[in-house]
């Protein structure tokens, strides 16, 4: 077989077997799989920020955060917590008190590479009710 044959062979299987992937993308789930985001809750249009913290690289590694909304009456229904360069990777978050829907909530917030220090900004934001 001349090798321009063998060429063109291969150029064939390879247009056919990329007609053969799919052409839309499924969003119909839209979970996150970043690891530098982590999300608690449901996240709606008609939320408002109740709270924002931003916990500086090189600060200490765990940190605990805690937010009461007890004087609003207001229910935490989103908390995202979003790691502001994802090349140094994300941080483990964890609920310690409190709940989603509920007036309180205490998070511990460690550096995803299990460092003492933060190697990155890590941003919380709180959503509550209206």
């Amino acid at each position: 077989m001349h090798p321009t044959s063998v060429w063109v062979l291969v150029l064939a299987v390879m247009c056919s077997l990329w007609q053969l992937q799919p052409t839309t993308a499924n969003w119909s789930s839209q979970q996150n799989t970043n690891p530098a985001i982590t999300q608690f809750g449901t996240n709606a249009a008609n939320l408002q920020q109740c709270f924002e913290k931003i916990i500086f690289a090189k600060s200490r590694s765990p940190a605990a955060v805690s937010h009461m909304a007890i004087a609003a009456a207001k229910t935490i229904n989103f908390v995202k917590v979003e790691t502001l360069d994802d090349t140094y990777g994300g941080a483990s978050v964890e609920i310690i008190g409190g709940a989603i829907t509920t007036v309180n909530i205490v998070l511990a917030i460690t550096d995803g590479n299990r460092k003492p220090f933060f190697k990155s900004n890590v941003k919380i934001t709180m959503f509550c009710a209206p």
